[in-house]
């Protein structure tokens, strides 16, 4: 079960990063923009109608598919449960 969790994991920060890769910008909704978050407030711009914009630095990608491959190899690293 922890096996199947972390691969998961990992393949979703690598997919993510993937994604990275072609995006520029990310504009927010207006409900979520409204959210009065200090992290969101740390990592996004408000632009001229409102809404939040997040800019992904071109660090974020690699570094999100390096931690995924990791994670996906620390998930097959794990020892097999041992059966009775």
């Amino acid at each position: 079960m922890i096996r199947a969790a972390f691969l998961t994991m990992g393949l979703y920060l690598s997919l993510c990063g993937a994604g990275l890769f072609v995006v520029d910008e990310v504009t927010l909704t207006e409900k979520f923009s409204q959210t009065d978050s200090p992290v969101l407030k740390l990592v996004t711009t408000i632009s001229s109608n409102g809404n939040r914009l997040f800019n992904p630095p071109e660090w974020m990608s690699f570094t999100c598919i390096g931690v995924g491959g990791v994670t996906m190899l620390y998930a097959v690293a794990l020892p097999k449960k041992q059966t009775r």
